[in-house]
């Protein structure tokens, strides 16, 4: 596995709400929400202005987010909390002259 780079303030990144113990990011049944980093503690934790989809917040702050390789896990390897990961690269598609 590569080694994840550090973020820096002002990056965008994806934030995963845990669906139970963060309904607020989690509003709609989302998956992940765009968010932007605010302060870096340079271990991989951050936190993060988030931008739910959710009508009643037009953005929440969420403090010292795990990234997704550090996140607590339960017995049987569920996560149980919220963590911010990067936005996939995305890949880049040969068009056909045909």
């Amino acid at each position: 596995m590569s080694e994840v780079q550090s973020p820096t303030c002002g990056r965008i990144v994806h934030f995963y709400p845990h669906k139970e113990n963060d309904k607020l990011a989690a509003w709609n049944n989302v998956e992940m929400v765009p968010a932007i980093v605010v302060q870096p503690w340079g271990n991989l934790t951050v936190n993060l202005s988030v931008f739910p989809m959710n009508p009643d917040a037009t953005n929440v702050l969420r403090y010292s987010v795990c990234h997704k390789s550090e996140v607590m896990k339960d017995k049987e390897g569920n996560i149980q909390q919220s963590y911010w990961d990067w936005p996939p690269v995305p890949v880049k598609v040969e068009q056909s002259l045909n």
